[in-house]
């Protein structure tokens, strides 16, 4: 099956930046953020998105998901 992923740990890793401080700089709960980072969520808020690719400067929505085969070790 295939599932989406967020890659949003990777880019806060890139970027030297917490999930504490993108938080407060995007205006978003924490805790919202830890759970994408954890690809925890089954939904996708696009404002919340949007923040994060504006914040980034990501144009290509492939820097931020990705789509891949789930695997018996992902479920």
């Amino acid at each position: 099956m295939l599932k989406l992923r967020l890659k949003l740990d990777e880019i806060l890793k890139e970027h030297k930046i917490t999930q504490s401080k993108l938080a407060q700089i995007i205006e978003v709960r924490q805790a919202t953020l830890s759970d994408m980072c954890r690809n925890a969520r089954t939904e996708i808020n696009i404002p919340i998105i949007e923040k994060i690719a504006n914040y980034f400067g990501i144009n290509d929505v492939t820097q931020l998901m990705e789509i891949y085969e789930e695997t018996a070790e992902d479920k």
